[in-house]
């Protein structure tokens, strides 16, 4: 009898954490989709960069110019991280199997090479399944607000768009396939009312992202979700 009266004076505070949990939980979502797209652009961005750039200041630019120099030479040749990054906790080889089909122009050929190699030395996914959840959120992102993350609806698309968005595909879906229906679900979604200023859904997801900003205040958080990955970038890219 005496403890009764104590559950009733904590019930409260019970349901605060639970609901700081929620919140905790959606936050941690949101992190990864942005994180992950972050990466992804970054890698998208840096290695054209890189193989244009055909000199060999950094370790990016060697494994481009060496990379080139094989697939030229049509040679195999294997690229350890070892010897372009040394402090890799879990240091990796790619092997390369000689081109033997003729290109003029071999710059497409030498980015997907070195992507792949990048991909793999740094634990990147490497299947369709991701490049698939990488490019809803991007097109999701790009034509609306970010707080469109925050939605329970946005993280099922992101973790099964299998049975969210493309209920006729599957993991074996060829990847031609899946540019085309990504190529048509863009373009559906520029006229979603998510993507539309005037609507009173985007009315709503900006009251959302003003409500985030509320609470970010309130509790001391100045830092953007997707700046932490930006973060991890910036210690990561000081050796490039």
């Amino acid at each position: 009898m005496y403890d009764i009266p104590k559950f009733w004076i904590n019930l409260d505070g019970l349901a605060h954490a639970s609901n700081l949990n929620i919140i905790e939980s959606c936050i941690t979502r949101v992190f990864c989709m942005q994180g992950a797209l972050r990466f992804h652009h970054w890698l998208c961005d840096v290695i054209p960069t890189a193989v244009d750039r055909l000199s060999r200041n950094n370790w990016l630019d060697k494994l481009a110019w060496n990379v080139r120099h094989a697939v030229e030479q049509k040679q195999a040749a294997t690229f350890d991280s070892a010897n372009y990054l040394p402090n890799l906790a879990f240091p990796k080889v790619y092997s390369l199997e000689p081109i033997k089909a003729f290109r003029f122009d071999q710059r497409e050929l030498v980015i997907s090479m070195t992507s792949s190699i990048v991909r793999l030395w740094l634990g990147f996914p490497s299947d369709e399944f991701s490049f698939l959840q990488l490019s809803l959120i991007d097109i999701v992102t790009s034509k609306t607000l970010p707080s469109v993350l925050f939605l329970d609806k946005l993280w099922d698309m992101y973790k099964s768009p299998f049975t969210t968005i493309f209920n006729k595909w599957n993991k074996r879906t060829s990847k031609a396939l899946m540019k085309t229906s990504l190529t048509k679900f863009q373009t559906r979604f520029t006229h979603h009312p998510f993507a539309m200023a005037d609507s009173l859904e985007y009315d709503k997801l900006k009251h959302l992202s003003w409500l985030i900003t509320q609470w970010k205040e309130k509790n001391g958080i100045n830092v953007e979700i997707a700046n932490v990955a930006s973060y991890v970038l910036q210690a990561f890219v000081i050796s490039y």
